[in-house]
């Protein structure tokens, strides 16, 4: 069964709040880096998190892609969901196209849905997709117990390449808790220019912190909070350092609000190379500077 899907539904709205963060985070930022021979270290740790930042934008905004197609698809809930729903009630777009394999038993799970958003397919972000994404769902998206895997296929944004296996788990909601899931790639590789192609990893858990709603959860998304928390790391297979792996590690968890394009506070710790340093997102203002420390030196992201 084929359909158009629309990034313009309110379910993407809400529960992409997060996904949203790195595609910002990652496309506008600039770093200042010293020139110095002795700063090297220094500022090929200050590289790694920028690199770190755009691969996890382009993995993020795989979970929002999912939910819009979970909904699109009847794979929301154990029950197909209703037309006249206002989850599903959208004009759709001419891309990108989902196809559900094996529509014919509704009850029969794992599910596999291919999209394709062919040779460019402009996304509301301003960002141009193109390629194959085979998404595998063990159950309903919103089953805490289900996992839903994506695999690329000559998938890219804005022409640089991703690979690797991202897995969906625990998308759960309540009125106490909000919307919550976690999120794991593993063998990912990311082609960011001619001159550097990283292997990525991560595991990280989005929590809604504000913002719950037990009327109406998936309609209402602009006093919505989050906080991510996990870890990630990188490799290069070109790059400034080959052969030594940078860490990225949560130290206060990172909060995201709707209204703001990145995390408005929490810290993250790098380890690249026998150099640490540590990102801060500011104090809770979408205005407040972000920086990161390495020994003695402290650089600020321009956002």
């Amino acid at each position: 069964m084929k359909s158009y899907f629309s990034t313009n539904r309110v379910l993407a709205l809400t529960i992409a709040g997060v996904a949203v963060v790195t595609i910002f985070f990652a496309c506008k930022k600039e770093v200042t880096t010293d020139t110095a021979p002795n700063n090297q270290p220094d500022n090929n740790t200050i590289a790694a998190a920028q690199h770190e930042a755009a691969a996890s934008a382009m993995y993020s905004g795989l979970f929002e892609t999912v939910a819009e197609v979970a909904v699109t698809q009847g794979l929301f809930t154990a029950r197909r969901a209703d037309a006249n729903n206002a989850l599903v009630n959208a004009v759709a777009t001419s891309c990108p196209v989902a196809e559900l394999l094996d529509a014919t038993n509704p009850d029969q799970w794992p599910k596999k849905v291919v999209i394709d958003f062919g040779e460019s397919c402009l996304d509301r972000y301003g960002v141009y997709r193109s390629g194959v994404l085979n998404v595998t769902f063990s159950g309903p998206l919103f089953n805490p117990a289900s996992t839903i895997t994506v695999e690329p296929t000559g998938y890219k944004l804005n022409g640089k390449s991703i690979t690797g296996l991202f897995k969906i788990s625990g998308v759960s909601y309540s009125p106490t808790a909000g919307i919550r899931y976690t999120t794991e790639l593993t063998g990912g590789k990311v082609v960011l220019s001619d001159t550097v192609v990283i292997n990525y990893a991560s595991k990280r858990t989005i929590k809604q912190t504000a913002g719950f709603d037990p009327v109406a959860p998936l309609l209402n998304p602009s006093d919505d909070v989050y906080a991510v928390e996990g870890n990630a790391s990188i490799s290069y297979e070109k790059g400034p350092v080959t052969g030594v792996t940078a860490t990225f590690t949560t130290q206060e968890p990172l909060v995201k609000v709707y209204d703001c394009g990145h995390f408005v506070k929490g810290k993250l710790k790098v380890e690249f190379d026998k150099v640490t340093g540590v990102v801060d997102y500011g104090n809770g203002k979408c205005t407040d500077p972000v920086t990161i420390t390495v020994g003695d030196k402290t650089k600020q992201i321009q956002l």
